[in-house]
């Protein structure tokens, strides 16, 4: 389930990943850079493949989806070698 951001903040992902961090983010970028893109928080959701399909089925231009803090933090796991 996702739900729409009326005030449409301009932010950095960085700020948006800590502004909601408990959900996935619909952003669009003002342009391609990739380094601390900035841009509008339009979208928010609990389903990042629903987000995307819907960045795919909407006319986002520089559209991404990206991760709150909490889903970020999920990266772990151990990796052993022989």
């Amino acid at each position: 389930m996702y739900q729409r951001i009326e005030e449409n903040r301009r932010m950095t992902e960085n700020e948006a990943c800590l502004q909601y961090p408990d959900h996935y983010i619909l952003m669009q970028r003002d342009e391609s850079d990739v380094f601390d893109p900035v841009g509008i928080v339009l979208f928010i959701g609990d389903n990042g493949d629903e987000l995307f399909s819907l960045q795919v089925s909407l006319p986002v231009s520089h559209g991404v989806v990206i991760e709150g803090l909490n889903h970020r933090r999920s990266l772990g796991g151990i990796v052993v070698g022989n």
